[in-house]
């Protein structure tokens, strides 16, 4: 059995985004399952999308309240986890990913469509700039969990938010460039790509595509005009 959770907060998403990823996992997992939200508002969300609600007395503002899934006072199920963004779209069934061992490390999906030769080159002046994960879908167990490793990072967050939350501008740079090395790793290649970027540099980098392959679909943007944002019908 894995826990799966999303996290809403503030206004960009909607519980509506919540319910169909939650529906999605259903149709596309054959895995037991449970399902979570992070949120300080969980109104409208189904009844079998259990609340796990954000502290009352949160400072963190959008993609930050990411930060408390590995929070052991507030995610406080055992066992196996999973992670999913609410700008996604599950194309099919996930339980490769259920299945993929993950002990010791944080699974990130690798930003295969980017230059990431270019990107690293043209951040050389600020390396906390660069990074080659996305926090999209994450896979972990408690063995990451339950460890001096993450008890520091925790203690760095907490020690220095301030600083964290302008050096670094979400998660994925700060992982890329403050998590141990051994205890980041990768998704295979092609099991997901970019619908605003493509899906392999330089093979594939036609935007606005739509392909078969791939488990998943990310509309990630980089607050680009011009990136798409995930739509969806009731």
């Amino acid at each position: 059995m894995i826990h799966i959770y999303t996290v809403k907060w503030g206004e960009k998403y909607s519980s509506e985004h919540v319910n169909k990823i939650y529906k999605d996992c259903f149709e596309n997992i054959y895995s037991e399952f449970k399902f979570y939200c992070l949120t300080e508002n969980p109104e409208g969300l189904l009844k079998n999308v259990t609340v796990i609600p954000l502290p009352k007395d949160n400072y963190y503002e959008k993609w930050w309240n990411k930060l408390y899934l590995f929070d052991k006072n507030i995610v406080t199920q055992r066992g196996e986890k999973m992670f999913l963004d609410l700008d996604i779209e599950i194309q099919r069934e996930l339980d490769s990913f259920i299945n993929y061992n993950c002990d010791n490390r944080i699974f990130f999906i690798k930003t295969y469509w980017h230059d990431l030769e270019k990107m690293k080159k043209e951040t050389e002046h600020v390396p906390t700039k660069y990074t080659d994960l996305n926090s999209s879908v994450l896979r972990w167990n408690d063995s990451i969990i339950d460890t001096e490793i993450m008890d520091n990072f925790w203690t760095m967050i907490k020690d220095y938010p301030s600083q964290i939350f302008f050096y670094f501008r979400g998660l994925d740079n700060l992982f890329y460039n403050r998590f141990p090395k051994e205890c980041i790793d990768y998704f295979p290649p092609g099991w997901v790509y970019s619908y605003n970027y493509g899906y392999y540099y330089p093979v594939d980098v036609e935007k606005y595509k739509y392909r078969d392959t791939p488990y998943i679909c990310l509309y990630d943007s980089m607050e680009r005009p011009e990136d798409v944002k995930i739509e969806f019908s009731n």
